[in-house]
């Protein structure tokens, strides 16, 4: 499951009046490493597969052969997330499977930009970019992606290189204290793209 891609993102903001580089970070590259390494039945997108609608030839072309490329080699499932609106409409050649959730045995998969819905089993979800800020051994500040998981909620982290991120140690908005149920205790896990780390870092 890989939540928050943001495909197009670049070309998306230079449409927008943005005039940063027209680059994706490598994301095809990270996507089919990542069918390499954990060689699955099949990819998951939870959301925010895309990062705007309506795409201009250049960004269309990045997107289709990138999602092409993943379902020549593993079946393909979009769950919409809020900025996947028009996705079924603005790729309908792709023939990708898009849903608003995804189950499997007692687990659920949604985006996570809408309230849940009570449920029994566990929740994985995007959407929040989870992120903690930590000082490296030279006393910089460096921002990880992590792996936000209580009892009943799994909420992974932007998989997209251009999302900043939600600080966890920032006072939390009710929308994912509402998924997480933060009366029990929430891990977070740090990845760092070679590592991956339980920080001592708790929400009680």
């Amino acid at each position: 499951m890989v939540a928050d891609a943001h495909l197009g993102y670049a070309w998306a903001q230079r449409r927008r009046g943005e005039l940063g580089p027209l680059a994706d970070g490598g994301m095809a590259e990270k996507l089919h490493a990542l069918l390499d390494d954990l060689a699955p039945q099949e990819l998951v997108f939870l959301g925010d597969v895309v990062h705007a609608p309506k795409p201009a030839p250049g960004e269309r072309a990045l997107i289709e052969a990138v999602l092409g490329g993943l379902a020549e080699r593993v079946p393909v499932r979009v769950v919409r997330g809020n900025h996947d609106r028009s996705f079924a409409r603005d790729f309908p050649n792709l023939g990708l499977t898009v849903e608003s959730e995804y189950r499997t045995g007692d687990l659920v998969a949604v985006h996570g930009d809408r309230p849940p819905a009570p449920a029994s089993g566990h929740t994985v979800l995007g959407h929040f970019h989870p992120s903690v800020v930590v000082l490296d051994a030279a006393g910089h500040k460096q921002k990880l992606r992590v792996f936000a998981v209580s009892e009943t909620a799994t909420i992974l982290p932007a998989f997209s290189p251009f999302a900043a991120g939600f600080n966890l140690r920032k006072p939390w908005p009710a929308e994912l204290q509402a998924w997480l149920e933060t009366k029990t205790r929430v891990r977070t896990i740090a990845v760092t793209g070679t590592r991956v780390v339980e920080l001592p870092f708790r929400k009680a």
